[in-house]
C-alpha cells in the first residue's frame, strides 16, 4: 500500500533543508559583519592612537603661544604706563628692549594629520564617540577663528607697527634679538625713543598692539580648553 503521507515528508525535508540554508546564509552574514566590524574598530582605534598624539603636541603649542601672550600683555602696559609719566622711571635699554615686543608675533599652528586622514579617506564616520565629533567641530570652528586674527595681527604689524618703527624709532634698537651668532652692530640712536615715548601716536601703536594680543590671548585660551576637552575623551580608550 503506497505511502499517502511521502508528499507531506518531502515537504518537510524541503522546508528543512531551506531552513538550514537560510541559517547557514545568516551565520555566515554574521561572521562577515562582525569581521567587518572588527576591522573597522582596529582601524578606528588606530586613528584614536594617533589623534591622542596630535592633540598632546596641540596642547603644547597652545601652553606655549599663551604663555609668550602673558609675559607681553604686562609688557605693552608697562610702556603705555611709561607714556604717561613725564619722565619714564626706567632706562632707554629697558625701554627699548620692551619695545621688541611691539615686533614679535607668536603664532599657533595645529597639528591636524589625522583629522586630515579622516576626512580625506572617508573615515570620520567610523569614530563612533559622538561628543569627540563635536568636539573636533569646535576645535576646527576655533581654529579657523583663530587663523583669522592672526592673520589680522600679521597685517598690523606689516601695515602699522614696522612701518611706525622705521619711521620713528631706531629699528635696530628694538630688532628681536632671535639668533646669538648672528648679532647686530650696537645701536648708536638707542635713546630716539624718549622723542617718541610721549607721543599719543606712540601709545596708540602699543594699544593696537595690546588689544591684538589680548584677543589672541583669548582665542587661544578658548581653542586650549577645546584641545583638553579632545584629550580627555581619547584618554578614556587608553
Amino acid at each position: 500500500m503506497a505511502d499517502d503521507n511521502r508528499p507531506l515528508k518531502y515537504a518537510r525535508y524541503a522546508m528543512g533543508e531551506i531552513v538550514l540554508v537560510v541559517i547557514g546564509i545568516l551565520i555566515a552574514l554574521q561572521i562577515n559583519t562582525w569581521n567587518e566590524e572588527r576591522k573597522e574598530n582596529k582601524i578606528e582605534g588606530n586613528y584614536l592612537k594617533e589623534m591622542l598624539e596630535d592633540y598632546q603636541t596641540n596642547l603644547s603649542r597652545s601652553e606655549k603661544v599663551i604663555k609668550e601672550y602673558e609675559s607681553m600683555i604686562p609688557t605693552l602696559k608697562g610702556l603705555i604706563e611709561q607714556s604717561l609719566l613725564e619722565k619714564p622711571s626706567i632706562s632707554v635699554d629697558s625701554l627699548n628692549k620692551a619695545c621688541m615686543t611691539i615686533n614679535n608675533m607668536p603664532t599657533y599652528s595645529s597639528s591636524d594629520r589625522v583629522y586630515n586622514n579622516l576626512i580625506g579617506s572617508g573615515d570620520l564616520k567610523l569614530l563612533k564617540n559622538k561628543a569627540l565629533k563635536t568636539e573636533l567641530s569646535f576645535y576646527f570652528e576655533k581654529l579657523n577663528i583663530l587663523k583669522l586674527v592672526q592673520t589680522t595681527h600679521e597685517l598690523e604689524l606689516v601695515e602699522s607697527f614696522q612701518p611706525y618703527i622705521i619711521d620713528h624709532m631706531d629699528f635696530l634698537a628694538v630688532a628681536p634679538r632671535r639668533l646669538a651668532e648672528y648679532r647686530l652692530p650696537t645701536p648708536n640712536e638707542n635713546d630716539k625713543i624718549l622723542e617718541v615715548l610721549h607721543d599719543s601716536k606712540f601709545r596708540n601703536i602699543i594699544t593696537l598692539k595690546w588689544v591684538i594680543i589680548t584677543d589672541l590671548l583669548e582665542q587661544n585660551r578658548e581653542l586650549e580648553q577645546i584641545n583638553i576637552n579632545i584629550l580627555e575623551l581619547l584618554k578614556e580608550y587608553y
